[in-house]
């Protein structure tokens, strides 16, 4: 049987938090660079924070658009992990679409790194707003982190191009969890120690 995951070390990884009221060019739908809202810092352009009362959202009502109003943005987090091991860095992808923009692919750079700037994780992901669905993508990927202090997640807008630099990737439901060490592991363990 599947072990639970930890508790998820991201604060405010579904973007609940300000209420947004989606009016753009202005807190608290639209940060800048420079600014920070709950658990998050923006770190370049900006970001709108989006707000729908239907299913859209893949967990609960808000979720960031990348490219604000208007701007290639990003953003940061430092997050603080007190046991190391591998932990399950999961996230939703999707994109703001319009008509114009259907023909350009949403990419964004996801990085996990150390105190000292080194890449745990740094990947690029891309979205097609062509396709037939607007269906969210799941991605999740185990990454080791080998030792105890402050880790920086960040996540930034690759997608230039001028005509939709409001509408760019879409993010939500953002977690990092310890992924507990298998049952086996544990036997294992306990059998050496018997050895010795």
């Amino acid at each position: 049987a599947a072990c639970a995951l930890g508790p998820n070390l991201v604060v405010n990884g579904s973007f609940e938090e300000p209420i947004s009221d989606n009016q753009w060019g202005q807190n608290p739908a639209t940060w800048f660079a420079g600014q920070s809202f709950l658990g998050w810092t923006v770190t370049q352009g900006s970001i709108d924070i989006k707000r729908r009362n239907d299913s859209f959202p893949p967990d609960g009502r808000q979720f960031v658009d990348l490219n604000g109003s208007p701007g290639i943005g990003g953003i940061t987090q430092t997050i603080v992990v007190n046991n190391p091991g591998i932990y399950r860095l999961s996230f939703a992808m999707n994109a703001n679409f319009r008509d114009i923009s259907r023909h350009v692919l949403r990419t964004m750079v996801v990085q996990l790194q150390d105190s000292n700037g080194t890449d745990l994780h740094n990947a690029t992901y891309t979205y097609d707003p062509s396709r037939p669905d607007r269906n969210w993508d799941f991605y999740q990927v185990d990454i080791a982190i080998p030792s105890v202090g402050n880790y920086t997640l960040s996540f930034t807008s690759t997608t230039d191009d001028p005509p939709i630099n409001d509408t760019g990737p879409l993010i939500d439901d953002v977690r990092l969890q310890l992924v507990p060490e298998p049952a086996s592991m544990l036997a294992l363990g306990t059998g050496l120690v018997g050895l010795l």
